[in-house]
């Protein structure tokens, strides 16, 4: 089965099991509205339920929690920040920091990349706009673009990926330090 096929089978799986959720959820609130309005609250139930908090999305307001963004308009990464919490250890902190410095050098490749991508596909399109009487280029003469632009850049993509490899496996010792520090704190 190919990675297309599989994807499209998880995502159509997962797509699933959350209308099913959220089917069982809206039918569990009818029923609880349903058993109130006959006056028949479960024990440990309320009748009335408190509207939910909404927190602050301001990264200063939240620097210890996981905040990720939109989308970036070029390299379509989404930026992460991470928590930094008061009493960071210098275990967490060297963690910290070359997980920031992979997000750079991935946001920093795919903006190069993508950049030239869309230049070159511009290009192209103008290229093939003039030779055909500026008619739309057909998604036959694009394929062919693109077939051209991932042969030319092979040598790039792999550098990219050995270098992505060598940064990841460099993760493994200060995320292991981090991890042995806290569970020893926590022994302790």
């Amino acid at each position: 089965m190919s990675l297309l096929k599989r994807t499209a089978a998880l995502s159509l799986s997962v797509s699933r099991r959350y209308a099913s959720t959220v089917t069982k959820s809206a039918t569990a609130t009818s029923s609880t509205t349903a058993s109130t309005a006959a006056g028949d609250d479960a024990p440990g139930t309320s009748s009335a339920e408190l509207p939910r908090k909404r927190e602050s999305l301001d990264p200063a307001k939240n620097r210890d929690k996981f905040l990720t963004g939109n989308p970036h308009p070029i390299s379509n990464l989404r930026p992460v920040l991470y928590p930094i919490p008061p009493n960071e250890s210098p275990e967490d902190r060297e963690f910290r920091e070359r997980r920031e410095r992979v997000d750079a050098f991935n946001q920093d490749f795919w903006v190069s990349n993508n950049n030239m991508f869309n230049k070159a596909k511009a290009d192209y399109e103008e290229k093939i706009r003039a030779q055909n009487g500026n008619q739309p280029v057909t998604t036959e003469e694009l394929s062919v673009f693109y077939k051209d632009f991932l042969d030319r850049a092979y040598d790039r993509q792999m550098r990219y990926n050995r270098q992505w490899w060598v940064e990841n496996v460099g993760m493994l010792l200060p995320a292991a330090k981090a991890a042995v520090r806290k569970w020893t704190s926590r022994s302790s």
